[in-house]
């Protein structure tokens, strides 16, 4: 059905059709506005979007570009972005960089050649090695725009994410209060930039505690259960080590599952504290502590600062939210002193 046939139908012209279909004022009856819409409505028309698009200039359609599908932080962010957006009538179109620098400026080029009205982008761990042409090239996009998870210091632009540093320094904070004091972590401070914030967060708190941080208990791994299960030995093999710090969930995952081959108990034997509190990971036999990023609120509050860029000219807002430290079952208390549990 077009406007064409709809116009035929009610013999009235087809610039009278759209202006009663989009709600436009035009001096025809009620009467003939009710038919107008009864017979749209009755044939099932749907109006055709790229035409509209045309029209005005707006499709409707915001981008999501994320750096990996497979992580369910970002999943779950997606799918909480999709729904937000389309309670104010727009279209999720999901891309995926798989942190790669170039596929992530491959994909911005994409999305705006199509059209989309806005942009959220949580940035690929490879661009943070060329922050100057990323920043470069953020710059010149026309349309508003929003950095997720993933901020930018020193560059005005809408960005809305999570303290990474306080998280860092919840989780590990809590293991010095229940008395471990050789903690070591799994992160990928050097190319994972919330990882090196969270870092921070740990290094920070063990400070604070005035506690001397050794080499060994720090393992670089990815930021995926796989990766992690593969080196997790490396610190479970120290006996000296009692706790560790995780740089997500999938790690503590990894972590878990390679203790428990070499039988080793959690907490009794190694206490582990996660970060992001994916759903999945409460499903453990032995729940997990771990840092708690809001998902919900950093999408909703993301969708809303985009929405604001999209309808108003408003200066650029940067959000940080706080994480929290949710207690579960997976951290022993030991005895200082000893250092045992």
């Amino acid at each position: 059905m077009r406007l064409k046939d709809i116009a035929e139908m009610a013999n009235i012209s087809v610039a009278a059709v759209s202006r009663v279909l989009n709600d436009k004022p035009i001096r025809i009856s009620d009467k003939k506005k009710a038919e107008i819409k009864k017979i749209a409505r009755e044939n099932n028309y749907s109006p055709n979007l790229v035409a509209k698009g045309l029209a005005t200039n707006k499709t409707n359609t915001i981008g999501l570009i994320i750096p990996d599908i497979n992580n369910p932080f970002f999943s779950t962010l997606a799918k909480i972005l999709e729904d937000e957006l389309r309670k104010s009538g727009y279209l999720l179109i999901l891309v995926n960089t798989d942190d790669v620098y170039e596929n992530e400026r491959t994909l911005i080029r994409l999305l705006l050649n199509r059209g989309v009205d806005g942009l959220i982008l949580a940035i690929s761990n490879e661009s943070y090695n060329r922050l100057d042409q990323l920043k470069k090239e953020l710059s010149d996009i026309t349309i508003p725009y929003v950095l997720v998870d993933r901020g930018i210091d020193n560059f005005s632009c809408n960005q809305v994410f999570f303290n990474n540093r306080l998280g860092g320094y919840l989780a590990t904070s809590y293991l010095l209060e229940m008395g471990h004091r050789c903690i070591g972590t799994m992160m990928s401070p050097k190319t994972i930039i919330n990882s090196q914030f969270r870092y921070e967060g740990y290094l920070d708190a063990m400070n604070e505690y005035q506690v001397t941080i050794h080499d060994e208990w720090s393992v670089t791994t990815e930021f995926r259960y796989e990766d992690a299960y593969e080196k997790a030995d490396k610190l479970l093999n120290n006996k000296e080590i009692t706790a560790i710090v995780a740089g997500n969930d999938m790690i503590a995952l990894g972590i878990k599952q390679k203790a428990k081959e070499l039988g080793l108990r959690v907490p009794e034997d190694i206490s582990i504290v996660g970060y992001d509190n994916l759903e999945l990971i409460q499903m453990l036999d032995v729940p997990l502590t771990t840092v708690d990023q809001d998902i919900h609120q950093l999408g909703k509050k993301t969708v809303e600062v985009l929405l604001t860029a999209l309808t108003a000219k408003t200066a650029n807002r940067l959000i940080q939210l706080n994480p929290s430290l949710i207690i579960k079952d997976s951290v022993q208390k030991i005895n200082v002193d000893s250092g045992f549990h």
